[in-house]
């Protein structure tokens, strides 16, 4: 089988980001998808990297992965996305969310050339929570001066149009797209040890 043009990265709790994942890859049209904990290879021209954001934080796997891999990212094309639900979210504020914050941290954990970033929008469904998180969800809302409830701000026509946006810029240069490919040829490392299997996930995060 061809190798694709690039690895979608997701890390996920109740879904959101995993189903932004999905759309980006679809946008980009040439891509794989892996959960962090399955990522067998980075032969890659493009890695794209999604993190939700919990207690306004990126995830620690996806930073864990960060820090184990930072090397083999290094000389890669790079795009980051977050998946967040801000507090104090309403339809208006959403026109002009640019989460800046949590993507800048993320951004400064790695070494590679990052070609784009963007923070999505989530959802948040309270009968979905576990009860620990409902009840410390609560709180912190309470704590900020909020009542917690549902919410969903998942855009697939934005998510898929920055994976085409992704497939055009990971494109532009040929130069670059050729040497990757011809590395992988050669059989180059890529810093993650090879494992059998599709690196498919059975069960949801």
């Amino acid at each position: 089988m061809a190798n694709k043009l690039a690895l979608v990265i997701y890390d996920t709790k109740y879904g959101s980001t995993e189903q932004v994942a999905h759309w980006v890859a679809e946008g980009i049209n040439d891509a794989d998808i892996r959960h962090v904990d399955d990522v067998t290879s980075l032969f890659y021209d493009l890695i794209v990297i999604g993190s939700p954001v919990y207690n306004e934080a990126p995830s620690t796997r996806i930073l864990a992965f960060l820090e184990k891999y930072r090397d083999s990212l290094a000389n890669k094309r790079l795009a980051i996305f977050t998946v967040s639900l801000p507090y104090n979210m309403t339809p208006e504020r959403a026109k002009g969310y640019a989460g800046a914050r949590i993507l800048e941290e993320l951004a400064g954990r790695v070494k590679g050339n990052i070609i784009d970033k963007r923070a999505f929008l989530g959802k948040l469904e309270e009968k979905e929570l576990t009860s620990l998180d409902r009840l410390s969800l609560r709180i912190q809302y309470f704590l900020k001066g909020y009542r917690l409830k549902d919410a969903n701000y998942l855009d697939r026509d934005a998510a898929i149009a920055w994976g085409r946006r992704l497939f055009e810029l990971a494109t532009r240069a040929p130069e670059a797209v050729t040497t990757e490919r011809k590395d992988r040829k050669m059989g180059g490392s890529t810093g993650v040890p090879e494992r059998k299997g599709d690196g498919q996930r059975e069960e949801k995060k």
